[in-house]
């Protein structure tokens, strides 16, 4: 079923390159995306039912954690390509992209979707790397795929800084393997967490805490971690929304699920104060530093992108407190932001494409032109800034503890400020947008569509997260929670 998984987008991917008619390749997309996400949620659940972790031959392998990312990517993946399928039909009706060019966009899209498969899927540290390096060169490429000037130059931007920002992560790589090899025969020596984890006490911690560094510089600058961000607003306001929304939703955290396994690789070696300390360091960083973007944006784009910073920041920041409390609140953060940000990008996407314009001053009357798209878009910002009864709101709240628990009032008191000053931000962005009256050169009303039922699926899953959780999901993340707290230790 691992392989599957890969198999079926690479074959979408390579099926939408072939010379066919826009329907076809729409038929394509739709029955590719279908298939790859029901293999995805299947896999998913691999680790909970076989009662640890699954391996499909000498590089694949799934356990508790990956798993976790396997259903973000699964869930977030097919909601983004089908909602494809209307989005570039309007992008066509208005000349924004070329017929032609509709095929090579799916077939990228399910080929970027399928590196970001083999990321969490692969058991080889080396695998990993050059995954998460296809994930760059792929996605740059939709990056860029409208062909203005600004689209090219984000597009190159982004693939110089995260390439350069990735080759620090390899010399980690490197000196994990020095370590390893310090303590085993060289014909022993192998690069994969399955491997590593039982031995890590073993480690050199001097090496490990080095290598760490490199790794949380290298994938941090994927992640978008405060100041190493700097690709991502350009990159997230010149892609195609669905684009976006895969590059938040999904992308950052393929990064973030990268440096946390190292984390707790080097916190078994080390101890978990070490690295625990700089993932928080580095988490506060994001949050403030995305905060003085936010409140002064006028792209709507570029302002959804300086909220990822932060969240990321949040996330980041609840795996170095560590514990059960910071584990969950992250572990739920990650979810919860991918689903809640996706629909944000997919719906001010939409509303970019009414007014012709991603700028927040000219989106005015959002509320009367597309009722219903701009009530999923509130509900998703609301949402995404952490109001109940949506799911961040206890996400937030289990970090903001373990903060307290683990940091003191200083710690606590720093994080509900700062998430309660981007709140406010966000709302106030909000208001004039939805508020505002329309301009009279623009005529209102929408149908309810099926795009609206797939932004719907996820706002519902926050909105029920917030409200019930079934015993069944209390289970499942209370097994990824064992199995990170067992592997990695607490700060």
């Amino acid at each position: 079923m691992l392989y599957l998984l890969l198999l079926i987008p690479l074959l979408t991917a390579v099926a939408c390159l072939l010379p066919l008619g826009i329907r076809s390749w729409e038929r394509i997309n739709v029955m590719g995306a279908l298939m790859t996400g029901v293999a995805g949620l299947y896999c998913s659940l691999m680790p909970f039912r076989a009662g640890g972790g699954t391996r499909a031959g000498s590089f694949l392998f799934i356990d508790e954690f990956s798993a976790v990312l396997v259903f973000v990517i699964s869930v977030v993946g097919t909601i983004c390509c089908l909602y494809t399928v209307g989005y570039l039909r309007l992008d066509r009706e208005s000349k924004e992209v070329a017929e032609g060019k509709t095929g090579r966009f799916f077939g990228l899209l399910h080929l970027f979707v399928a590196t970001m498969y083999l990321a969490v899927l692969a058991d080889n540290l080396g695998v990993m790397w050059v995954a998460i390096e296809g994930t760059t060169i792929v996605s740059a490429l939709l990056v860029g795929f409208y062909g203005s000037r600004q689209a090219l130059e984000a597009a190159w931007k982004y693939i110089v800084i995260c390439t350069v920002g990735i080759s620090f992560a390899m010399l980690g790589i490197i000196l994990t393997f020095y370590a390893a090899s310090g303590i085993l025969a060289s014909d022993e020596i192998r690069l994969s967490w399955s491997f590593l984890y039982p031995m890590a006490a073993r480690l050199d911690p001097l090496l490990m805490k080095l290598a760490f560094i490199f790794v949380l510089v290298g994938y941090g600058t994927k992640a978008g971690l405060f100041p190493l961000h700097t690709w991502l607003p350009d990159a997230h306001s010149q892609a195609p929304s669905p684009v976006s929304a895969l590059l938040s939703g999904v992308l950052l955290n393929c990064a973030i699920y990268a440096i946390i396994r190292f984390h707790l690789l080097t916190s078994a070696s080390a101890g978990s104060n070490f690295s625990g300390k700089l993932l928080v360091v580095f988490g506060l960083m994001s949050m403030a530093g995305a905060l003085p973007f936010i409140l002064v944006q006028k792209d709507i784009k570029r302002l959804l992108a300086y909220s990822s910073v932060e969240h990321v920041g949040i996330i980041v920041l609840g795996f170095g407190l560590g514990g059960a409390l910071g584990y969950t609140g992250a572990l739920l953060h990650l979810v919860n932001h991918a689903l809640g940000k996706s629909v944000l990008f997919l719906s001010a996407g939409t509303l970019a494409q009414k007014y012709h314009s991603k700028l927040i001053p000219r989106m005015k009357g959002i509320g009367q032109l597309l009722p219903v798209t701009a009530t999923v878009f509130m509900a998703s910002l609301l949402a995404i800034g952490g109001a109940p009864p949506f799911g961040l709101f206890i996400s937030e709240l289990d970090v903001a503890s373990r903060g307290f628990q683990a940091g003191g009032m200083g710690l606590g008191f720093v994080f509900l400020m700062i998430i309660a000053v981007v709140f406010a931000g966000l709302i106030y962005f909000a208001g004039k947008m939805y508020f505002s009256d329309l301009p009279t050169r623009l005529t209102g009303g929408e149908r309810f569509s099926a795009s609206h039922l797939l932004l719907l699926l996820p706002l519902g899953l926050l909105i029920l997260q917030g409200i019930y959780m079934p015993g069944s999901v209390q289970y499942f993340l209370f097994r990824v929670v064992s199995f990170m707290t067992a592997s990695g230790g607490v700060y």
